[in-house]
């Protein structure tokens, strides 16, 4: 469905063959930062391999990577009004919705802070699931406005900390990764999805631009 709604829908194949030329030439940076693209074709892996997985796009510019690097036939995203911060209880919901299906939640960094601790809600219901974070340390949106408006030079206010949110997961006794190197985010999904627990895998991204997809 194109935007967050009370139900369930099938998403929409938004992989369109007239993309950037960074889609045909991209190779990730074995050392890291991942790039989101890296983290958009290790998800739609994962989602060939179980299409009944459920994929829950949440953010500004990580999520716009997440949006047109993916395709899966049940995915909630934040709509054209851009609403940050629902993800992780959309993904609550989803797994009361559909018990039996994965339910993958990704989300930038700031929107995470809104509702992070509805993690402790779903170990309270037994809920698993798993939160994908692009951890970029900004508001990557505004920073991005604020450089195509002002210049580099007068970009302001937008920087987060670094923060390791996969610990404060591990703190409420939830499962929690840190990825820094695209290789070795499959494995790191692998036991977030083994743990039986909801989880939050924290990746450490490059905070670049959304993509242009027409």
């Amino acid at each position: 469905m194109g935007r967050w709604g009370p139900r369930l829908g099938r998403g929409t194949d938004v992989r369109s063959p007239r993309r950037g030329a960074l889609w045909k030439t991209h190779a990730p940076r074995p050392g890291g930062p991942v790039h989101p693209l890296d983290v958009a074709r290790t998800l739609q892996a994962r989602l060939d391999a179980q299409p009944g997985t459920v994929l829950i796009a949440d953010g500004g510019e990580f999520c716009q990577w997440v949006q047109a690097g993916t395709r899966a036939a049940a995915r909630l995203i934040n709509g054209p009004a851009g609403s940050i911060g629902g993800g992780i209880p959309f993904a609550l919901g989803a797994k009361m919705a559909r018990p039996s299906a994965p339910v993958i939640a990704t989300s930038g960094d700031g929107s995470a802070g809104y509702h992070l601790l509805e993690l402790e809600t779903a170990l309270r219901e037994k809920l698993a699931f798993t939160v994908v974070i692009g951890n970029d340390a900004r508001w990557n949106a505004e920073h991005q406005i604020q450089l195509r408006a002002y210049g580099k030079d007068r970009a302001f206010g937008c920087e987060l900390l670094p923060a390791r949110y996969d610990l404060m997961a591990a703190a409420l006794g939830a499962h929690g990764e840190h990825v820094t190197r695209p290789g070795d985010l499959p494995a790191a999904l692998d036991r977030a999805a083994a743990s039986g627990k909801p989880a939050v895998v924290n990746v450490v991204i490059e905070g670049v631009a959304a993509p242009t997809v027409s």
